[in-house]
């Protein structure tokens, strides 16, 4: 379980907001009220998830994926619910890399919500590492409602369909 042990956007998100400031515009957009993370955002989040927690470059898919997950985020209502297809399209396959997805998946669906007022319920590593985990289990609905308010009693957590876990 690699990043299991600790909360990964606390020391990625000070380091994603340093270089937010150095980069300007080109990390991410607004459009209407909303704020989204770009192409170049998602490249330079993996390349530091990876540099903090360890694990293997290159791509699986290739980042022009994004550019198709950013549209579904776009044409979703909501903040949560943006945020939910966010987490849910970063972390299951196809996956856009290799290895690191959960946590990318992770960190953006942190700052998107962080830059849009918000912010998920909880920082506790193994409550988040399990629900991705289980992602696939989940509609977005029911994404959305954890990101905002934690997890149902009933929730079940299969790793089925998801990324770094090498299931299809």
């Amino acid at each position: 379980m690699v990043g299991v042990a600790k909360y990964p956007f606390k020391r990625i998100g000070r380091r994603l907001r340093k270089l937010e400031a150095e980069l300007e515009g080109s990390y991410g957009f607004v459009e209407g009220s909303v704020w989204y993370p770009s192409e170049r955002f998602i490249e330079e989040a993996h390349e530091m998830v990876l540099e903090e927690y360890g694990g293997h470059t290159g791509y699986e898919t290739g980042i022009h994926l994004y550019n198709v997950i950013l549209g579904q985020v776009k044409a979703t209502d909501g903040i949560y619910q943006k945020a939910a297809v966010l987490l849910r399209k970063l972390s299951t396959r196809p996956c856009i890399y290799a290895d690191g997805n959960h946590r990318l998946a992770l960190v953006t669906v942190e700052t998107f919500l962080r830059k849009n007022g918000l912010r998920i319920w909880t920082k506790d590593s193994l409550e988040i590492y399990r629900f991705i985990k289980g992602i696939m289990q989940h509609n977005i609905d029911e994404i959305a409602e954890w990101l905002r308010n934690g997890p149902e009693e009933s929730s079940s957590n299969k790793d089925s369909g998801i990324c770094d876990g090498k299931k299809a």
